[in-house]
């Protein structure tokens, strides 16, 4: 099992607050909303009604990933990519640098790729990546 797979399922277990094995609208806001998300309780309802295929009004763990594999990431909300910035700006400059994406990426066994990943994406080419080129380059796919 992957390590992406493993932080949906301990996401899902986290929102899943009465253990019934499915997320309500309601379970889904509280955890974001505490979270820090940033989304507004409307839009964590309209990525809700995406992920619940089948329209019960619970998301089941199935749901949630295959809603998160199928993804397009250019319809990934900018309030999503400035929470995952945040998370990623380990020492809160507002920019991210080499030594921030090695702490994380070390998580994953990936800490020697921060270099390549920060030069592809520093549009400025100023050795860090602010929120914008975070953006943009998310967005074209990079």
């Amino acid at each position: 099992m992957s390590t992406f797979e493993q932080k949906v399922e301990a996401f899902f277990k986290q929102a899943d607050k009465d253990n019934s094995g499915t997320v309500s609208k309601l379970e889904l806001c509280k955890v974001l909303i505490n979270a820090g998300d940033g989304r507004t309780v409307c839009e964590i309802n309209d990525w809700f009604d995406e992920i619940d295929s089948n329209k019960d009004g619970c998301m089941t763990l199935e749901e949630l990933k295959k809603a998160l594999n199928l993804r397009d990431p250019r319809s990934v909300q900018e309030a999503e990519l400035r929470a995952v910035f945040k998370d990623l700006d380990v020492d809160c400059s507002g920019q991210l640098t080499v030594e921030d994406l090695r702490k994380v990426l070390a998580k994953t066994g990936q800490a020697d790729k921060a270099a390549k990943y920060i030069e592809q994406v520093d549009i400025n080419k100023d050795g860090k990546v602010d929120i914008e080129e975070f953006i943009k380059a998310w967005r074209a796919g990079l």
